[in-house]
């Protein structure tokens, strides 16, 4: 299917999902397109793999969490955050450089209302840090970026990963016409969290070929 076919889907959906969901009636501005996540994979690994072991599992994964949500996610979308993260780094722990405070956050050095989400984010991490997302009884890497354009696209390198709608996604400040999402948008997670739906059913939307396992 074209992008503009795409396109014309996602709003089809999004004039739907306005009629039956209650929105922000804020109007989608464009903004600067933004570059992909990008993990940064350590290129001195035995720097790396000290920093690893020095640190348990769930403090590892609380890091990565704090540092790809914003504040104001809502806890389900930061369950669902957690079962992402927690299935790309327990399947290449080396794509993530834990020096690289865009990618890990440590709960020292933070201020109040840093601490405070750290220490929100750490409850539900240490919920839910046995589940992690299968396709096929398999855990596979799985993309992801902060917002999509109105829909994410296929990807070559994980077949796995299929095109969806995501059309809430220019309701986010990181919205852009132009932006390329592999995957998984994190802003939508976080407004379909916000509107009813669970951390299962957030990420089965954009991974519908998954299931959390534990």
């Amino acid at each position: 299917m074209s992008h503009i076919g795409k396109k014309i889907i996602a709003a089809v959906i999004l004039l739907v999902l306005m009629a039956l969901l209650p929105f922000a009636a804020s109007k989608c501005t464009d903004t600067s397109k933004r570059s992909p996540i990008k993990h940064e994979a350590v290129d001195d690994k035995t720097d790396s793999t000290s920093k690893n072991t020095s640190k348990s599992d769930n403090e590892i994964l609380c890091g990565l969490t704090v540092a790809a949500c914003k504040k104001d996610y809502c806890d389900e979308a930061v369950k669902a955050i957690a079962i992402l993260l927690n299935t790309d780094y327990s399947v290449n722990p080396d794509s993530f450089d834990l020096n690289n405070e865009a990618v890990y956050i440590e709960k020292e050095g933070l201020n109040n209302s840093g601490k405070e989400f750290y220490s929100r984010v750490e409850k539900i991490v240490n919920s839910n840090s046995e589940l992690y997302l299968t396709v096929n009884n398999k855990k596979v890497y799985i993309p992801y970026q902060k917002s999509s354009c109105g829909y994410t696209l296929d990807s070559k390198d994980c077949e796995y990963i299929i095109s969806v709608a995501s059309p809430w996604d220019c309701f986010s400040s990181d919205y852009s016409e132009n932006a390329e999402c592999v995957g998984v948008s994190l802003e939508g997670v976080d407004y379909l969290c916000k509107n009813g739906a669970s951390a299962e059913e957030a990420l089965k939307w954009y991974l519908n070929s998954f299931e959390v396992s534990q």
